[in-house]
């Protein structure tokens, strides 16, 4: 879970806990249990969408290291196909062989 989210979440339930005790108190201010009970609920449905979003994060993180895996591959079979072009043929020949390197 998120820091950021978790510590929004725990310091929201504090209060509600607080305002909860105190309802009496609030009422003329506008905060009711009905008020507190669909803050809850947005909390209850805040700690879902951050699971998730963390579940989907670490799909992610599988994904892009499976990327940059195959990227590493990649770069290196260009380089050596490249790398024998540069050293068995003269340097305005390489473009004829899908080599852009000036040098």
């Amino acid at each position: 879970m998120s820091k950021t989210i978790e510590l929004q979440i725990e310091r929201s339930r504090v209060l509600i806990e607080g305002l909860s005790k105190n309802i009496g108190a609030l009422t003329s201010k506008g905060i009711t249990d009905s008020s507190l009970e669909s803050m809850t609920k947005d909390l209850e449905k805040l700690a879902l969408a951050n699971e998730e979003c963390s579940r989907v994060r670490e799909e992610l993180s599988i994904k892009v290291k499976h990327m940059n895996s195959i990227l590493t591959t990649v770069k290196e079979a260009f380089a050596d196909k490249k790398r024998i072009i540069k050293t068995n043929y003269p340097q305005e020949h390489w473009i004829r062989y899908g080599v852009q390197d000036k040098r």
